[in-house]
């Protein structure tokens, strides 16, 4: 599964924290800073499961751009300052209410 960091130059950390977050199924990250000028016409990738934006350094023709590709492929988008401690809280929210959601719908996975 791969991730989308929007909005930032040095995510590093970011995307670390992202890989290792074993619920979430992150095993490759994909980082766009938004400076560039056609940032905001990027298509999202294909396999994109999760965006993660960085809202204190992005545009708002980027993040109008990356919220309504999200949205039409029901992909979930978390909303984050540039620090390491809020995407923390922001992806554990995440999976938790991916797990709830999993199970309303008894999309649980049951183990052998």
């Amino acid at each position: 599964m791969r991730a989308l960091v929007v909005g930032a130059d040095r995510v590093r950390p970011i995307c670390a924290e992202l890989e290792q977050t074993s619920p979430l199924g992150v095993t490759c990250t994909e980082c766009w800073s938004g400076r560039q000028p056609g940032d905001a016409r990027r298509p999202l990738p294909a396999d994109t499961r999760v965006v993660v934006v960085l809202c204190d350094r992005v545009n708002h023709n980027l993040l109008f751009s990356v919220r309504r590709q999200a949205e039409g492929r029901g992909v979930p988008v978390v909303y984050c300052r540039h620090s390491l401690v809020d995407v923390r809280a922001k992806i554990a929210r995440l999976v938790v209410a991916d797990a709830e959601r999993r199970e309303r719908t008894g999309e649980v996975r049951r183990r052998a």
